[in-house]
């Protein structure tokens, strides 16, 4: 078995239900997680092509964001995760949404979704 990690991936997103929210982009930080539960110890050849490339971790994030205005983080994190599940190797994911920011008293608010195949 094999995880991958992307931790805190910073992006500007349309994402929100106030006011504000919906008029200016606001930063969030996605964290990632997949499982590969088939995966070998060590690939059979050391080349990039007998993994689950990382980029895909990220770039299902972007294009996610890129899709434009999301309402609730929930709603993002489960498109996040979806999108992954659909990777033949991927077997289980974690997607994690943090919205800095929001209130004065804390870091901030955080949506987690986990699923499985």
């Amino acid at each position: 078995m094999r995880s991958i990690y992307l931790d805190r991936l910073r992006v500007l997103a349309s994402v929100g239900i106030l006011e504000h929210e919906l008029a200016a982009k606001q930063p969030l930080f996605i964290s990632i997680s997949v499982v590969l539960a088939d995966a070998d110890l060590i690939p059979q050849i050391d080349q990039v092509t007998h993994v689950l490339d990382y980029r895909h971790l990220r770039n299902a994030a972007l294009e996610e964001i890129e899709t434009g205005h999301i309402n609730m983080l929930e709603t993002l994190a489960g498109r996040i995760a979806k999108r992954l599940l659909a990777h033949d190797v991927v077997t289980e994911v974690k997607i994690r949404v943090d919205k800095p920011s929001i209130f004065t008293d804390c870091d901030s608010v955080a949506v987690e979704v986990t699923a499985k195949k």
